[in-house]
């Protein structure tokens, strides 16, 4: 589906965090104690993501330019938040997750950088994915 707005742009983006909260909190409960805390810090971590995310929304809302946005397509980004029994299955899968929503956040920076709030908003976060991708990556 196009997001062609700046509300429905923000609005997946909370859902793609929400979706990794869940999927954390699932796995940590299935997780080896050392890979529990990790999962148990990404959950968290993506519940404050998405508070900011729909804080944003509200702010830049009313200073926001009726500008037609093209070329986002969350069918591009949607993710499999279901967890596994096998512990090297929920590793894949959360660097899955965070690849995707690291490329939303870049792909939507661009599409959002005439407001420069919600752009550096958009690069932190997609920062911390990078952050989490290699966390990931080292276990």
């Amino acid at each position: 589906m196009q997001l062609g707005t700046f509300g429905a742009i923000l609005k997946f983006a909370s859902e793609l965090e929400e979706a990794a909260s869940n999927f954390y909190d699932g796995a940590a409960k299935k997780a080896s104690p050392d890979l529990q805390k990790t999962f148990c810090d990404f959950a968290n971590a993506s519940k404050k993501n998405k508070q900011m995310l729909e804080r944003t929304r509200r702010m830049e809302m009313q200073e926001m330019i009726l500008e037609a946005i093209t070329g986002i397509d969350s069918d591009n980004y949607k993710v499999d938040s279901t967890t596994s029994t096998d512990e090297k299955k929920n590793i894949g899968k959360a660097i899955e997750i965070e690849s995707k929503t690291k490329k939303f956040y870049e792909d939507s920076m661009e599409k959002l950088g005439f407001l420069p709030n919600v752009k550096k908003t958009l690069a932190k976060l997609a920062a911390e994915k990078q952050e989490r991708i290699k966390r990931l990556q080292s276990i």
